[in-house]
């Protein structure tokens, strides 16, 4: 009677080889970029159009705590968004046309500003259709900040989450 040696092997899972934490960490890293170009927009225009602060006066008013809760509010958003990228908008996309990820990235994050941002969110908080209210330059500032999420969890993404 001969034994057999079952050899199980580990999986362990990491960033690299799971789907759903390089979805967390493309959105991280991405809205760290976003939220980078933010800041220097608002230096070089003196616009002071910040969604962290926004975010965080909308979750918990003006206090202490504002801008921390801002931040993972805005965070916790990227996420989403990456993790709606990966799993819906990515898998469609594919089917209809063959492209580099970081092209889909792109032209998703250039959708979500118009649908989401500009026709929604500006809106609802009285700035106007994309922010004109506020000033002429609010339409190029957000969609540029949009495009380098678009761009930064693209290119995070290549190699990994466009091929499972």
């Amino acid at each position: 009677m001969k034994t057999q040696k079952i050899e199980l092997k580990s999986r362990k899972t990491t960033i690299s080889n799971s789907k759903f934490l390089r979805l967390v960490f493309g959105g991280i890293i991405a809205t760290v970029a976003f939220n980078a170009v933010m800041y220097t927009d608002i230096a070089i225009t003196g616009i002071p159009l910040d969604i962290v602060t926004v975010l965080g006066q909308l979750t918990v008013g003006e206090n202490e705590s504002t801008q921390l809760v801002g931040h993972v509010v805005h965070l916790v958003n990227g996420i989403g968004l990456a993790l709606l990228f990966g799993y819906v908008v990515l898998p469609i996309s594919k089917r209809i046309i063959q492209l580099p990820v970081w092209i889909y990235a792109t032209i998703f994050a250039l959708i979500e500003v118009v649908v989401a941002v500009w026709l929604v969110m500006l809106p609802s908080l009285g700035a106007g259709i994309a922010g004109l209210n506020i000033a002429p330059e609010v339409p190029i500032m957000t969609a540029i900040r949009h495009v380098v999420f678009g761009i930064v969890l693209g290119l995070s993404l290549i190699g990994r989450v466009d091929e499972q």
